[in-house]
């Protein structure tokens, strides 16, 4: 056996010694090769009477020179102190630079599959509470010379992936289900109104409460209200909301600041569902 072979043969054996077990009972549909693209996952109020909190991560940029680890590494140990927080991965996890695409290699600090074991390694201990993980722009820049990372990384974390859009439903008590639409988001839009209409553009596609985006590095939620047909001839109104979280990147020393983007500090959306069918959103 060659010494690169030991490596990732000691690699994975270390990945997986301590890595902790599955806590979901996680069910997946509309399967795509490796992708799962429909997610149903089901907790016991019994268990959880405090409530279920899911937290959206986003946009870390793991690699990247101006990636604010320790704040990440904040947020994980922050969601491992309570066991009924849950996580939404929302994209873009490492930055994954190469010579295809814009941004500079020489702006991160290691090649793309460097980033991918050093991520994996760094977010093991909170694989166990990850319900669902949509792939953004930066998991492909590598996909016209060795693929999409995001595989690499659901792959060696054994969570389920989809590289395009993933909907979520969540069964706990009086929620039958909650549901969620996760997309990592889309456009170069700078201004406030045009980042608005994205998200609101997301919400019209589907009938779920929660609708999750990232991309823009910025935070933002919209609520809105759709006419939904009732039992007995009636129509109930349904509240029902898309929020963008923004991103783990510093702003200055980064093309952000080159590009004069609007600067932001790291701002994550927050679902907390109480088993009687209420459901509230706040910033973490």
């Amino acid at each position: 056996m060659s010494t690169d072979q030991e490596s990732t043969q000691n690699y994975l054996e270390k990945l997986w010694a301590g890595a902790p077990k599955d806590v979901l009972n996680i069910q997946g549909s509309m399967k795509f090769g490796d992708e799962m693209k429909y997610i149903t996952v089901k907790f016991d109020p019994k268990k959880y009477p405090k409530g279920i909190d899911i937290i959206h991560l986003t946009d870390v940029q793991y690699g990247h020179m101006s990636c604010n680890v320790e704040k990440f590494q904040n947020y994980l140990n922050w969601i491992l102190e309570e066991e009924n927080r849950f996580i939404f991965f929302g994209g873009d996890m490492v930055d994954a630079a190469t010579v295809l695409s814009v941004a500079s290699p020489y702006e991160n600090t290691k090649e793309p599959q460097g980033q991918v074991y050093d991520f994996v390694k760094l977010v093991m201990p909170i694989r166990h509470r990850v319900i669902g993980y949509v792939g953004g722009n930066h998991e492909r820049r590598s996909s016209k010379a060795f693929g999409d990372l995001g595989h690499l990384i659901a792959t060696l974390l054994k969570i389920p992936y989809s590289s395009g859009k993933q909907f979520v439903d969540i069964y706990y008590g009086n929620h039958q289900p909650h549901k969620n639409s996760l997309w990592h988001g889309g456009t170069g839009s700078k201004t406030k109104g045009s980042k608005a209409q994205m998200i609101h553009r997301f919400m019209t596609k589907g009938d779920s409460q929660v609708y999750w985006v990232g991309h823009l590095h910025d935070v933002m939620m919209i609520g809105d209200c759709r006419e939904a047909r009732g039992e007995g001839g009636t129509i109930k109104l349904e509240k029902f909301a898309g929020v963008m979280s923004s991103s783990f990147l510093e702003h200055y020393g980064t093309y952000a600041e080159v590009a004069g983007l609007p600067a932001g500090d790291t701002a994550m959306w927050l679902l907390h569902l109480d088993s009687n069918g209420k459901w509230q959103l706040q910033i973490r």
